[in-house]
């Protein structure tokens, strides 16, 4: 498909006519998942409490996207506050791939807070410790972790919990 002539005036190839409609009408051109805690309204969003949260994760299968690199991360909360974490390490921060040039793995811990978060601690080798403790709220498209219960301006991440 093309749209005007192809001497080089008002030529317009299909991929600069899908970048200008997906400039001009985001969200009409590709639906966005939630990125702030208030996307979630929409989807009914439960915060989980501590012991819903302790039932939930113990013995999960997780496995998390991470925006800004576009890797994929896999682990499995062992009963004990253990586990091993795999990245395939598709992305890079800041365009450079600290972890390596392939998948790597980590061992990690993770425990349910006094104040119902989900808490993670990953020792990569080759970067600075990963550590965070996240709300965890269900939703009718699956779960998400979020900083703040209340701040509707705050990121979520999308977490996938035994495939949901």
């Amino acid at each position: 498909m093309a749209i005007g002539n192809r001497n080089g005036s008002g030529f317009v190839s299909r991929y600069s006519f899908l970048a200008c409609v997906s400039f001009v009408l985001p969200g009409v051109a590709l639906a966005e998942p939630p990125t702030l805690f208030g996307d979630l309204e929409p989807l009914s969003p439960e915060k989980l409490s501590r012991e819903q949260l302790e039932q939930l994760m113990t013995g999960a299968k997780m496995s998390q996207k991470v925006a800004s690199t576009g890797s994929t991360r896999y682990w499995t909360n062992d009963k004990d506050g253990a586990f091993v974490i795999s990245s395939d390490n598709r992305g890079a921060l800041g365009g450079v791939s600290y972890l390596s040039t392939g998948a790597a793995t980590a061992p990690g811990k993770w425990h349910i807070s006094p104040d119902g978060r989900y808490c993670v601690t990953i020792e990569w080798k080759k970067i600075p410790t990963e550590d965070w403790c996240r709300y965890v709220f269900k939703t009718t498209e699956g779960y998400f972790g979020s900083r703040s219960d209340t701040n509707r301006a705050e990121k979520v991440f999308r977490l996938w919990i035994n495939g949901n």
